[in-house]
């Protein structure tokens, strides 16, 4: 039986003109040890080098519980 492979996101990409912020991506990086990328904006559309990269936690700040 094979495992299921699942994703965590790890980091996403914003670029930010005034006070517009846009998500470009977000990178995923799987149970096998492999990484993709889910654009969201089509690369061609815009300077990668004004994107700012954010890492990404779905772990609440503190280690708080809801």
């Amino acid at each position: 039986m094979r495992k299921k492979k699942t994703g965590w996101p790890f980091q996403e990409g914003f670029i930010i003109d005034g006070t517009q912020e846009t998500h470009v991506f977000t990178d995923y990086r799987w149970n096998d040890g492999s990484v993709s990328r889910r654009q969201l904006v089509d690369p061609e559309s815009y300077d990668v080098r004004l994107v700012i990269v954010r890492p990404f936690s779905v772990k609440l700040p503190g280690g708080e519980d809801q």
